[in-house]
């Protein structure tokens, strides 16, 4: 249902790589999840990689995850989004988000299913 989609996790130091790890431990993947860590290269460059894989793939939607609204990461995202169409910038993303993404993937439109994983990930947030 979404195969036209490039999917990328664009964080913080190290975070992206682990949280994709994790997920892909809980779950068979359904689709590619790029990660970008702004601790191994500069954001210019995270940039430049995300349109080299927009050029390659030619995506009919982005989804841009990243981890703190309002932060660098997020910035970027944004510079993405003004620049191409069909964009979608998730922040706060988590293990349960990704594993929800994966799962309803293939099963889910996709308006419905940016708003099935933002409702997983918060639901994945709880005080006991």
């Amino acid at each position: 249902m979404n195969q036209k989609a490039l999917t990328c996790l664009i964080t913080h130091g190290s975070l992206a790589c682990c949280l994709k790890n994790v997920a892909e431990k809980l779950i068979t993947p359904a689709t590619d999840i790029y990660c970008f860590s702004n601790q191994e290269i500069a954001l210019d460059e995270i940039q430049h990689a995300v349109e080299d894989l927009i050029a390659e793939q030619k995506p009919e939607k982005l989804i841009l995850f990243v981890d703190l609204k309002g932060g660098s990461c997020w910035l970027l995202a944004n510079r993405i989004k003004k620049q191409f169409g069909r964009v979608w910038i998730v922040a706060g993303v988590n293990v349960p988000m990704l594993v929800s993404y994966h799962m309803n993937y293939d099963r889910l439109p996709w308006p419905e299913l940016i708003e099935k994983i933002v409702a997983d990930g918060k639901k994945g947030i709880a005080e006991q």
